[in-house]
């Protein structure tokens, strides 16, 4: 019994487990869908037929309409006439919205006002409203004159539409009227007036910067001229005099410095040369100093005191000293020798006399040099504010020659303007109307149709609530699906169970192999049969798997335990007395089971229905027959009755060894008393151990669909037949 318990556990799931489950679910039920598709074929048909009339009757009544486009080609950069034109004025990286300013420009109110003026449309309003088959155009809107032009105005931005395809520069204008010559003069109307609006633009932009460069050159005139009256004043007041050419920083004092400093050194020089050389002759001897003996008249004297000297000497070689003679030669040697010396203390007297005045001179030349110094620190300090007013001077003039090489440019662009907008295609008059496109509206109120019948399918499905599929019994009940029972004739029941290789023999073999691998093995095996309802074939499935358990040799009793609606002797055409209740009743047991139409099989009919058939189903009788037919018997097959709102299903299910089979009808079991069943059994702790699906058409499947999983079942059923 334990195997079953585990098992029970596993398959059967309270409602609000099986509640979780299905609201959690994530997978589409193909089949199901299917099915509700083909069982609301007809009203599906109905609704989708009423809209495809109604699409096309709409579509007869709307007023044709005309379709012309015209196409023009926006290039970033204008050709260039001149070699100096601005392109585009946008980057590359900003092409994208560069070509989407121009559509947005195209589709502007102010776009659509420039065409209206251009075509005169605001000077005859009523021929453009005929051609526009505008409505209203005489009432209340259309009274004042600011009203018509709001109306013509909106008329246009509605029926033109701009597109740029993707990666290209050539944007196409249409434009949608009931006159198809009028849509193709408004796109071309659309398509000159904007490259003339371009040019205009351009033009109107560039007379602009030519206006605007004149006065902005007037001012920086103005602000050079102030500037420059401005430094000068400046430097005539603090006496700053620049030295022409000697650059932007050469001031007079600066350059006098420089001299000054030049003509210092070069004194320095002299005077250190001039104290050397009269170093060297102060204390020399005339004959060492180098300029005495270089002076021609020293040289002259030296020679004639020379001879007169050696005169002397030869005199003195033959007189004697005190000769007449040689006194005279004395007397001019000694003259000679007062004239050398009297020369070379000129000569000596010459270099210190150079050397004094080189001395003199540089002293003269580093004071002027240190007066200058001054005066150039003080020409700096105010040099200081010049140079500010100069750059000042510099700046304005940079700018006024900048303005003024731009202001030629820009006069000169005046009078050549070039055009990055030109027309690719005109439009030309539409032969067939763009609009309305039949088959397209058809197909849209199909899928119109088909949408309004899917939500209308779809409330219908939420408020059916039978179990029609198989898979439902898994799905929406949580059970284990261990059989499917064929939809037979009325009456058909017994002859289908009696013939061999009938799809419901066949079913219910199966189901019986189905239940040998559910139920306990060893011992005795018993098996209750209900259902949530009356009339959905528990009692015809109870003698079934009863009957194809006998037919497998196993010994089986098959007992009505339903005694408040027993059906089952009425289906074997058997006594219903005595029957259970006449067993629990009297004891009498062997006069009570009667022999089944084939071997191995026993039947107990209901017998007589008592007053309170859930005090006898609950008794110690009920329980100690039920031992009685487990010593007796292989198989046990109870037909108990339907759950309802009734005790006598919990009580039959709550013995531990009774195996529960709950039975469902296809296509009329409701899936909330299957579910409030299914929840009382499991609060009676009931072993349930699978459903069975009833009276299930399998041709009606095959129509659904469903041929592969259950609409082959019957097929499958004869194999062999």
């Amino acid at each position: 019994m334990n195997t079953m318990a585990n098992f029970a556990s596993n398959a059967v799931e309270s409602e609000a487990q099986h509640g979780d489950r299905i609201d959690g679910a994530r997978v589409i039920d193909l089949q199901r869908l299917w099915g509700a598709v083909w069982h609301n074929r007809i009203l599906i048909a109905a609704i989708v037929a009423g809209c495809v009339l109604a699409g096309l009757a709409a579509t007869l009544m709307l007023t044709p309409l005309y379709t012309a486009t015209a196409s023009l080609q926006i290039d970033q950069e204008s050709r260039k006439i001149m070699g100096e034109e601005d392109g585009s004025g946008e980057a590359y990286r900003d092409a994208d919205r560069f070509l989407q300013t121009h559509v947005d420009v195209l589709t502007s109110r102010r776009m659509a006002e420039r065409v209206a003026q251009e075509l005169d449309i605001f000077d005859n309003p009523q021929i453009f409203f005929t051609k526009m088959h505008v409505a209203g155009a005489d009432e209340d809107q259309a009274v004042t004159a600011r009203g018509r032009r709001d109306l013509v105005l909106q008329t246009i931005e509605d029926n033109v539409e701009v597109t740029l395809p993707a990666g290209s520069r050539v944007v196409r204008i249409a434009f949608t009227s009931p006159d198809a010559d009028f849509a193709a003069q408004m796109a071309n109307a659309y398509a000159e007036s904007y490259a003339r609006y371009n040019v205009d633009r351009r033009l109107e932009a560039t007379i602009y910067a030519r206006d605007f460069l004149g006065r902005q050159m007037a001012d920086a005139r103005d602000r050079l001229e102030s500037a420059e009256r401005e430094a000068n004043d400046y430097a005539r007041s603090v006496g700053l005099v620049r030295n022409v050419g000697g650059g932007d920083e050469a001031s007079l004092t600066d350059f006098d410095l420089t001299s000054y400093n030049t003509a210092l050194a070069d004194a320095r020089n002299e005077r250190i040369a001039a104290q050397s050389k009269w170093q060297l002759v102060a204390a020399a001897d005339a004959g060492a100093i180098a300029e005495a003996i270089e002076n021609r008249a020293m040289q002259d004297l030296v020679a004639s005191r020379a001879q007169v000297q050696a005169t002397l000497e030869a005199e003195l070689a033959d007189k004697q000293a005190g000769h007449p003679a040689v006194a005279p030669l004395r007397q001019r040697v000694r003259e000679y020798d007062a004239q050398i010396a009297k020369l070379a203390e000129d000569i000596r007297s010459s270099i210190r006399d150079s050397y004094r005045m080189a001395a003199a001179r540089e002293r003269e030349l580093q004071g002027r040099v240190n007066m200058l110094k001054g005066a150039t620190q003080r020409e700096r300090d105010d040099a200081v504010q010049f140079n500010t007013l100069m750059r000042e001077v510099d700046t304005s003039r940079q700018l006024y020659d900048g303005l003024l090489a731009r202001f030629r440019q820009t006069s000169a662009e005046a009078n050549i303007t070039s055009n990055n907008v030109q027309q690719i295609d005109r439009a030309l008059p539409p032969v067939k109307p763009s609009s309305p496109r039949v088959l397209l509206n058809l197909a849209l109120a199909a899928v119109t149709g088909f949408l309004i019948a899917g939500v209308v399918v779809f409330l219908r499905e939420q408020g059916r609530h039978a179990i029609r599929t198989p898979g439902e019994i898994e799905d929406r009940l949580g059970l284990r699906l261990l059989g499917i029972t064929p939809k037979v004739a009325r009456g058909g029941m017994i002859e289908g169970l009696e013939q061999p290789g009938e799809p419901l023999h066949e079913a219910l073999v199966s189901l019986r192999t189905a239940l040998q691998f559910a139920l306990p093995s060893g011992g005795s095996q018993r098996l209750l049969v209900t259902s949530a309802e009356p009339g959905e074939g528990k009692s015809s499935t109870a003698y079934g798997i009863a009957r194809a358990f006998a037919e497998g040799g196993r010994r089986t009793i098959l007992v009505d335990c339903d005694l408040r609606r027993p059906a089952l002797h009425d289906m074997l055409g058997l006594a219903a007395e005595p029957g259970l209740s006449g067993v629990l009743a009297s004891g009498a047991l062997s006069s009570a089971i009667t022999a089944g139409p084939v071997t191995n099989l026993s039947v107990l009919p209901s017998g007589a229905v008592p007053a309170v058939p859930t005090d006898l189903l609950g008794s110690a009788a009920f329980a100690q027959l039920m031992r009685k037919f487990g010593q007796d018997f292989d198989v046990v097959v109870l037909d108990g009755p339907p759950v309802l709102g009734l005790a006598d299903v919990p009580v039959l299910a709550s013995g531990k060894d009774v195996a529960t089979l709950f039975v469902v009808e296809a296509g009329r079991t409701d899936i909330d008393a299957a579910r409030n069943a299914l929840s009382r059994l499991s609060a009676s702790k009931a072993q349930i151990v699978g459903g069975v699906m009833a009276k299930f058409d399998f041709a009606q499947a095959r129509r659904l669909g469903l041929g592969r999983q259950y609409g082959a079942g019957q097929t499958y059923y004869r194999y062999g037949g």
